[in-house]
């Protein structure tokens, strides 16, 4: 019953203060000076991508097709890239997830098989080849890439061919 009767008060705010347009107090500077914050240092982010041009990308939705369940598993939305390389000219597919920009395709051109279009829709091509997205080894993998337009479904193939993937 003791505990019952010890109901905290929230934190009653001073008249001097006063509260933004949305209620809340207004943010503070901390300073690592004082010893009320603390510092971080300005680091610079390297994505792989660096030494890489982009050659043609566009927002796409990627799948994997799992055998055991015989289904296909989305494996995320975001910008797909063929990327060529300034040193030796070869050409890989790159995916990045939205928000996370965590890769969830990464395929070698030279490592996959032709394009496919997809049996149901006029905008996905399917392709098979080693994926070297998982931080793991490479697993062979069957991707399947939707587009929002027939269009831009279009000009996939056409990059993925003029990049030095294999014709169908």
């Amino acid at each position: 019953m003791a505990a019952a009767e010890e109901t905290k008060k929230p934190e009653e705010v001073p008249e001097t203060q006063e509260k933004e347009e949305n209620g809340l107090m207004p943010a503070e500077e901390l300073d690592a000076e004082d010893g009320t914050g603390s510092k971080f240092a300005l680091v610079e982010a390297k994505t792989g991508e660096e030494d890489e041009e982009t050659v043609w990308s566009s927002k796409s939705r990627a799948y994997r097709f799992d055998e055991g369940e015989n289904e296909w598993k989305e494996r995320g939305v975001g910008e797909v890239k063929f990327l060529k390389s300034k040193k030796d000219g070869k050409c890989r597919i790159l995916m990045r997830r939205d928000q996370i920009l965590k890769v969830c395709v990464a395929m070698n051109l030279s490592e996959v098989g032709p394009l496919k279009s997809h049996a149901s829709s006029d905008k996905a091509w399917v392709l098979a080849g080693m994926d070297y997205s998982d931080d793991e080894d490479s697993t062979r993998e069957t991707i399947c890439f939707r587009f929002g337009s027939v269009e831009i479904a279009k000009t996939f193939k056409e990059k993925f061919v003029e990049c030095g993937g294999p014709e169908s």
